[in-house]
């Protein structure tokens, strides 16, 4: 109960009114409460239960009258001539609300004509709702009616291109100013929703260019921020959506950089951190500000600053566009880095405005589930809150060609979100890639519930980032492990888990950790955005060792990321030993420490060239890129020579390509190991990237810190 009033009364259930009152104020004078509506209609509440709080209130239970409906006014009257709003409390949070007023249309939001737009806002707590409509000097407010399911629709005749819109709804008697969440565009720092014309952003995305994805495992995918790409660029496109695209420029040595480097790297898919509108960054004074993006604004609409003129609502929509397309005609997909888990504010978001207590997890008490550690975590079990996410990805599947997502904590969602997701995405292209942080987060939500790593069998066709492989592979992440090694950082013990890692954690066999069912769901990586770079870890727990070493141990895990089974992923920079100076969680440190230097791609060019070699290798080869459990276990046989090597052999593949058998040599030591073979192999690629001259061996020297891989066809 609020300090500042003496009696508060919520509709909490169907079946029960909740009324608080301070004792100072009134001390049991009278036990009868009376319900009054909108039309003076008064009937009397029967108590139920009472309870005398120490905090110096009392607390009633009330029993509801049959005929109450939701969306109308009511005024709650004690004898001491004490009245206060009927305000509807976590009634919303009911199966019986969601049931009440799920509304399965597909036109909330602004849908322009060229003689009107009409207007749909589901409020149903709502008693009265209008829209705010700003077009050059000239302000339209319009009352909206009320409709089926809690819908309010208002239809503003006239021609609104571009105009400017907010929705103004009374809720609990409170008027408050909303923009709808259904927007597709803004202003600068979201202060108001707008009306776009369909035509003016409609372009061609080039989705037909693209060839069909057969497997997720055909999928390399390199994680970038916008803003980071190009920051370094002198050019006003720079850390912009346009520059991503941008061509001709080169390091300082003249090689190819920004759009044209991405080209030649071999990726099919461009990850992007959030580029739909959040709030920590003032895009009318962006330079001083830095953010990741992870603090959600406004889901529907793109990021301001990343946009030529934030002021314009077509500028932000057109230029994300633009840059799609441009990345579609060059053969790459784009996948969006969506945050659906929580926003920036829930007290500030336009869900709370519109329809207070429904779109945020609340235990029983009422306080906000912390899961995402940001305070609010969304709660995609209400049904509308579910159909808004759902409707998410449509949108940007289908007005930006969007070719896969990335869900962060998706623990925190729930699994038949997620099924409704991949259900809704497939329909409108086959070939879209979705995947996630299956974290188990501590968020109010059984976990069974929960779209995390142990669900993964629940999950249709949705990967999950592979931490066993990180952690394993790499070493611990966070700061106060740092010094805490993997197998390719100096801790040779860890041998024995990488071939699950390499087999994609897929195989059901004693010695092996089966994460996954299937090897598209296994997103195997050592770096992300999320914690130090791999190169300034190794700084700290490999500082005994000097570059030429640590170089190589870089390769090394470029390497078993690539000729793993399951889906490659590699973080921007990565492949050119990016540093953040140390800074382990640099998501609001400045472009000095977190954007792209390429210069770098200069000095370690060996390790650009290693990276580009196991691209090429990986498509080459299919049977790299199995697609089942089955077919893994089948083919795939791992040895551990004398605990200082792995011998990974897929045997029996001449079906997958030209070669009967494969053998992949990981050598983690510090020595040369020499190892026979019992038959002749050639040599596709050892320690410094593609072999180019046809050789053939039955003796090896594998070189330290490196990795070596042979094949050999089968007989004529």
């Amino acid at each position: 109960m609020r300090k500042e009033e003496i009696m508060e009364a919520y509709l909490d259930r169907y079946d029960l009114i909740v009324v608080y009152i301070h004792e100072q104020f009134y001390q049991g004078k009278s036990d009868t409460f009376r319900l009054r509506d909108a039309n003076g209609n008064v009937q009397n509440l029967m108590i139920k239960s009472i309870e005398r709080s120490s905090r110096a209130y009392s607390k009633y239970k009330l029993s509801v009258p049959q005929d109450i409906k939701i969306g109308e006014e009511y005024t709650i009257i004690i004898d001491y001539a004490l009245q206060c709003p009927l305000r509807f409390g976590y009634v919303v949070r009911t199966k019986q609300f969601d049931d009440e007023f799920y509304y399965d249309g597909n036109d909330l939001g602004a849908t322009y004509a060229a003689t009107k737009t009409s207007f749909a806002l589901w409020a149903p707590t709502a008693t009265r709702a209008k829209v705010e409509i700003k077009q050059n000097d000239v302000e339209i407010t319009q009352e909206m009616k009320r409709t089926d399911k809690g819908v309010y629709r208002a239809e503003v005749q006239g021609d609104f291109d571009g105009a400017s819109y907010v929705y103004l709804v009374k809720v609990n008697g409170v008027w408050a100013e909303a923009v709808d969440p259904y927007a597709k565009s803004c202003n600068a720092n979201k202060q108001r929703g707008f009306i776009l014309n369909p035509k003016r952003t409609t372009m061609d995305l080039h989705n037909a260019d693209l060839p069909r994805i057969e497997s997720y495992t055909d999928i390399v995918v390199y994680e970038t921020h916008v803003r980071d790409f190009t920051k370094q660029f002198p050019h006003p496109n720079a850390g912009k959506f346009l520059g991503l695209t941008l061509e001709g420029f080169k390091t300082p040595n003249g090689h190819e950089a920004g759009f044209d480097y991405l080209k030649s790297l071999g990726i099919t898919h461009l990850q992007l951190q959030p580029v739909n509108d959040y709030t920590s960054v003032d895009e009318l004074n962006i330079d001083p500000y830095y953010n990741w993006g992870y603090d959600p604004g406004h889901y529907n609409c793109p990021e301001g600053s990343y946009a030529m003129d934030p002021n314009d609502p077509y500028s932000r929509v057109n230029e994300l566009k633009i840059a799609i397309s441009k990345l579609h005609k060059a053969g790459i997909r784009v996948i969006l880095d969506v945050v659906y888990n929580h926003m920036q504010s829930q007290l500030n978001s336009d869900f709370e405005k519109i329809v207070p207590n429904y779109y945020f997890r609340l235990s029983e008490n009422g306080r906000p589930s912390n899961g995402s550690f940001c305070g609010n975590d969304f709660d995609s079990t209400r049904l509308m809150a579910r159909k808004f996410i759902v409707d998410s990805i449509a949108m940007w599947m289908n007005d930006y060609g969007v070719d896969g997502f990335r869900f962060d904590l998706m623990g925190i969602l729930d699994v038949e979100t997620m099924n409704q997701i991949h259900k809704t995405a497939k329909n409108i292209n086959p070939n879209v890639f979705l995947h996630g942080e299956g974290w188990n987060m501590p968020t109010i939500l059984p976990d069974e519930l929960k779209a995390t790593l142990s669900n993964q069998g629940k999950l249709e066709g949705i990967g999950q980032f592979n931490d066993f492989f990180r952690e394993h592979v790499k070493g611990k992440s966070s700061e106060h492990e740092i010094m805490v090694k993997g197998f390719c950082t100096g801790d040779i013990n860890y041998i024995h888990a990488i071939p699950a890692c390499m087999s994609g954690c897929v195989m059901n066999k004693p010695g092996f950790v089966r994460i996954f069912d299937s090897p598209e769901k296994s997103t195997n990586y050592v770096e992300c955005h999320d914690n130090g770079t791999v190169w300034d870890k190794m700084k700290v727990c490999n500082s005994g060792e000097d570059n030429a070493t640590r170089i190589q141990r870089q390769k090394m895990m470029l390497g078993i990321i690539l000729l793993s089974q399951g889906v490659p992923f590699i973080h921007s920079g990565q492949e050119f030993c990016r540093t953040k100076n140390g800074v382990q969680n640099s998501y609001a440190s400045s472009d000095l420490i977190n954007r792209i230097d390429w210069d770098r791609k200069d000095k370690y060019d060996l390790v650009v060239d290693y990276t580009k070699d196991m691209i090429q290798l990986r498509k080459r080869l299919a049977a790299l890129r199995m697609r089942t459990q089955e077919e893994i276990e089948k083919h795939a046989q791992f040895t551990i020579i004398d605990n200082r090597l792995i011998e990974y052999t897929l045997k029996n593949v001449a079906a997958y390509g030209e070669y009967e058998e494969i053998k992949i040599y990981v050598n983690a030591t510090k020595d040369v190991i020499t190892h026979s073979l019992k038959d002749m192999y050639e040599v596709l690629a050892n320690g410094n990237g593609l072999v180019t001259e046809t050789t053939f061996v039955d003796q090896l020297e594998i070189s330290p810190l490196s990795i070596t891989v042979l094949a050999k066809k089968g007989l004529n």
